[in-house]
C-alpha cells in the first residue's frame, strides 16, 4: 500500500480531473490553534496531533500505530490546492489507491480544505481518510488508515487529521510547539521562523482592540555571561517605535531551557476619556510590551516570545507569560 500510495503522490502533478462524482459531504469548519500535543511532521508543512500512543513513522513523513493497524501519512506535490482538490473524484482518488466514498469541504483556519474518506484499492478491510489542503504553491496530502470497521480506530485518525496547522515554511526535526490553552489567542499566521498569535484580525496589527503574540527562533549563539546585554538589545529591537520603560525582567525556566523575561511600559494611541466634570481629556494608552527569550546551548538556538497590548495590558502580558511557559521541543 505505500508503494501505492507514493506513486499515486507523485503522478497528481500530471493528472488533470474535472470534479465531480458522488454528492459531497456536509462542510466541516476547525479553528485549531497550535498546542503543545501537536506534532511538527518534519520536512513537511503540517503539524498534527498523533493518535496517542502512536509514534514517529520510521520511513515516510507521518505517524505509525501498529497496535491498532493505524498510519497517518504525509505527501506534498508542487501543485496548487485549487488543481489538486479538483482531482478528488473517484477516478482522480483511484489513482491514489483509494476507493472513494465521500467528500466534504473543509474550513481550517479560513483555509479551504477537502476531506476523503474510502477505502484502499487493494483491500475493503483497510479504511481511509485524505485531508487535501494547501496554497496556490503546494498541496499537501495527509493520508489515515485504519482497519475499517473500528469506529474508535476510525475517530483517532479523522481528528488527528481534522487537527491540523498548516504553515508557510517546511516543519524541522527539532522545532517546537506553544499551547495557546487558557487564553484569547489564536495562531494565525507563519512567516519564514516567525509564527503569529492574534486575538482578532491580522498579524502585525496592533490597533487598539488587538494584541499580538509572535515566537521566532535565532541562530544566534548566546554565552551565559552576556544574555542579560543580549536581552536589553532585543527588548529596544522590539519597541523601537515607542519610548518605554522596562518595568520587570527576570530569570525563568520555560520547557527546560533557562531565559530571561522582560516586560515593559509605553505610551500607545492618544484616546479621549470623559471626566467626572462632564468634560473630556486626551491621554495616552499605558500600553505594554513583552519578551522572553529562552537559551538552547546544545542546538546554539534563542527562542523569542515577544508580545504587545495596546489596552488591557496586565491581562494580556499575563497570557502572554502563560504561552511562553507552554513552551515545548519537539524532537
Amino acid at each position: 500500500m505505500k508503494k501505492n500510495i507514493t506513486a499515486g503522490a507523485a503522478a497528481l502533478c500530471i493528472l488533470v480531473l474535472s470534479a465531480g462524482g458522488a454528492c459531497a459531504g456536509s462542510p466541516i469548519f476547525r479553528n485549531n490553534v497550535l498546542t503543545a500535543s501537536h506534532a511538527a511532521v518534519p520536512g513537511t508543512h503540517v503539524s498534527l496531533v498523533p493518535p496517542k500512543g502512536a509514534e514517529s513513522a520510521p520511513v515516510l513523513p507521518g505517524f505509525d500505530m501498529p497496535s491498532r493497524g493505524i498510519r497517518i501519512q504525509v505527501a506534498e506535490t508542487a501543485a496548487p490546492y485549487a488543481e489538486s482538490e479538483g482531482i478528488l473524484t473517484a477516478d482522480g482518488v483511484r489513482a491514489l489507491g483509494i476507493t472513494y466514498a465521500d467528500k466534504s469541504p473543509v474550513t481550517l483556519n479560513a483555509s479551504p480544505a477537502a476531506l476523503v474518506s474510502g477505502s484502499s484499492a487493494g483491500s475493503e478491510e483497510q479504511g481511509v481518510y485524505l485531508l487535501v489542503l494547501g496554497n496556490d504553491r503546494i498541496s499537501v496530502y495527509i493520508y489515515g488508515f485504519y482497519p475499517a470497521g473500528d469506529r474508535s480506530a476510525d475517530a483517532l485518525v479523522k481528528n488527528s487529521l481534522l487537527s491540523c496547522i498548516f504553515s508557510a515554511a517546511p516543519a524541522q526535526s527539532g522545532g517546537y510547539s506553544v499551547s495557546t490553552a487558557g487564553t484569547s489567542f489564536a495562531f494565525s499566521d507563519e512567516v519564514s521562523s516567525t509564527r503569529y498569535f492574534t486575538v482578532g484580525g491580522s498579524p502585525r496589527k496592533d490597533t487598539v482592540d488587538q494584541a499580538l503574540f509572535t515566537v521566532s527562533v535565532s541562530n544566534d549563539g548566546v554565552m551565559p555571561e552576556g544574555r542579560w546585554d543580549y536581552s536589553a538589545s532585543a527588548i529596544d529591537g522590539f519597541l523601537s517605535s515607542y519610548t518605554y520603560a522596562v518595568i520587570s525582567s527576570r530569570q525563568v525556566t520555560f520547557g527546560g531551557l533557562p531565559g530571561i523575561e522582560t516586560i515593559a511600559e509605553f505610551d500607545g494611541p492618544v484616546k479621549t476619556s470623559r471626566t467626572a466634570a462632564g468634560g473630556s481629556v486626551r491621554r495616552p494608552v499605558r500600553s505594554k510590551g513583552y519578551q522572553a527569550l529562552l537559551f538552547d546551548d546544545d542546538e546554539g538556538k534563542v527562542y523569542v516570545f515577544s508580545g504587545i497590548a495596546i489596552t488591557n495590558g496586565d491581562n494580556f502580558v499575563s497570557q502572554f507569560t502563560r504561552m511562553a511557559s507552554s513552551f515545548s521541543r519537539v524532537n
